[in-house]
């Protein structure tokens, strides 16, 4: 009786054991199937270096890049037999998350023989007919298909089958021919192509399919799965004290645009109904003036999960008394290619420089400048990552010397040697505010041009002017 229950237990735990894949739970996570080049081409030489050094030296780099989600498999072609078209190998399949096992086996690779583009992708697309989520197919080749009369159109064909995938071709090292046959296969594949001629440019293209990898994961997570309650979370976090310059926070029903929830406490955590969202972040003004309200987005919020906006911030580090001349900041996003904000007050500057919570992006900075009508872009490429604070300092500029009886009605400041202007300072009708205040410019040459009262033009009056970083250059214009 002893021995039977033994055997018994033994038995069930077989059967858990074997359930357990199926059991687990399965993720939406983006994969990536690389395709490597391995025939003889790729021994030619780039820079002075063997493609394929280049090609492993780059994936060493890639491969442990990809955000920690994504599973990965390999396809390499042409490495074991020359004139065969048939010599595709899948070296690791599709799903694997053996990334150093991947690397071991990019390593061992020798270019031998032909280039069988076609059978290389066809082959990798027919693992991928089970799978639920479209895997992306990054092919890294030196030449064109050499074995396949339509590459093209068996790619075509593939996509219209239904298997789920995108194809990104990055021609390494091609010709005019290689490259338009190369192109082909990209837009075939619903994919992109780059173009690389070295280690620097390859990692670079392989990099921007890593960004838009990267983005498929974060869509992953919070994507919509079966709620077991109507009820969810929307969590708003953002840098320490960043929230000082914020009003509040509105949040709008996407479908009907009705305002579900404005509180002045921007930071925590709001239940909400699920459903997509907008939400708007509320900019404080100064003199009781009604706030200014940015739309961040639109986000779903999921019965029984939190949806999290985590916000990055920027920080205006202004040296005195560069400060006293500006009337207004405004912000661009550089992505859109629009403005994010205008924080516009010539009266109470009690919010200009202070920290301002953003969403994730490129930005760039201007400054409104005394009267002027609009801001002068200074800054550029300011960079604002969730959680973290950016810092854009402040600290050169340049101050004319002042000269009333001169009668300056106006100057600017344009780039060395162009017309590229950065900014016109003017006086007022009354008065000649703000022509001898300090102003904001970053490090560089420029060329300072005058006007005075009476006078059509303005006149050059300085060329080759530098601006050094951490100093308000004090120029005398001789009037």
């Amino acid at each position: 009786m002893h021995i039977r229950l033994m055997r018994l237990a033994i038995a069930i735990c077989m059967i858990l054991v074997m359930a357990l894949p199926s059991m687990a739970a399965k993720t939406d996570y983006p994969e990536v199937v690389f395709i490597l080049d391995a025939s003889g081409s790729m021994w030619g030489r780039a820079g002075g270096v063997p493609k394929i050094d280049i090609a492993k030296k780059v994936m060493a780099k890639a491969v442990p890049g990809l955000p920690k989600e994504v599973r990965v498999g390999l396809v390499a072609y042409g490495h074991r037999r020359k004139g065969d078209c048939k010599d595709v190998e899948i070296l690791v399949k599709p799903g694997s998350q053996d990334r150093d096992g991947l690397l071991a086996k990019v390593k061992k690779l020798s270019p031998k023989g032909k280039t069988p583009l076609a059978a290389s992708v066809m082959q990798t697309a027919e693992m991928l007919k089970s799978k639920e989520n479209e895997t992306t197919i990054i092919l890294v080749s030196d030449g064109i298909e050499t074995c396949h009369d339509d590459p093209c159109n068996s790619i075509k064909k593939l996509k219209e089958s239904g298997i789920k995938f995108i194809l990104h071709v990055v021609g390494f090292d091609v010709d005019q021919k290689g490259k338009k046959q190369l192109e082909c296969l990209a837009q075939a594949g619903a994919g992109e192509y780059f173009t690389a001629s070295d280690a620097d440019s390859l990692l670079a293209a392989l990099n921007k399919v890593k960004v838009e990898v990267a983005r498929k994961v974060e869509k992953a997570k919070s994507k919509k799965v079966k709620a077991k309650s109507r009820l969810g979370k929307l969590k708003i976090s953002m840098p320490k004290d960043s929230s000082k310059t914020l009003a509040g926070v509105r949040i709008v029903r996407a479908k009907d645009n009705k305002k579900i929830k404005e509180t002045q406490k921007a930071e925590g955590t709001h239940p909400l109904l699920a459903g997509k969202y907008k939400v708007l972040l509320l900019y404080a003004n100064t003199n009781y003036k009604v706030a200014d309200q940015v739309s961040i987005g639109e986000y779903e919020v999921v019965g029984g999960e939190t949806t999290e906006i985590n916000l990055g911030a920027l920080a205006i580090n202004i040296a005195e008394p560069l400060g006293k001349v500006v009337t207004g900041v405004e912000l661009m996003d550089q992505d859109a290619e629009k403005r994010y904000l205008l924080h516009f007050d010539d009266k109470n500057g009690y919010y200009m420089f202070r920290n301002r919570p953003l969403p994730n992006g490129t930005y760039s900075l201007g400054f409104q400048l005394g009267r002027n009508e609009k801001p002068s872009t200074l800054y550029r490429d300011i960079k604002i990552e969730p959680g973290k604070t950016t810092v854009q300092t402040v600290d050169s500029g340049i101050q004319l010397k002042k000269a009333p009886s001169a009668d300056v009605q106006a100057w600017k400041l344009t780039k060395a040697g162009s017309d590229e202007e950065l900014f016109t300072i003017a006086r007022r009708w009354d008065n000649d505010w703000p022509i001898w205040l300090a102003m904001p410019a970053p490090p560089g040459t420029y060329d300072l041009w005058v006007k005075t009262k009476g006078m059509e033009d303005f006149l050059p009056v300085g060329e080759g002017i530098e601006i050094n970083k951490g100093e308000t250059l004090s120029f005398d214009t001789g009037l």
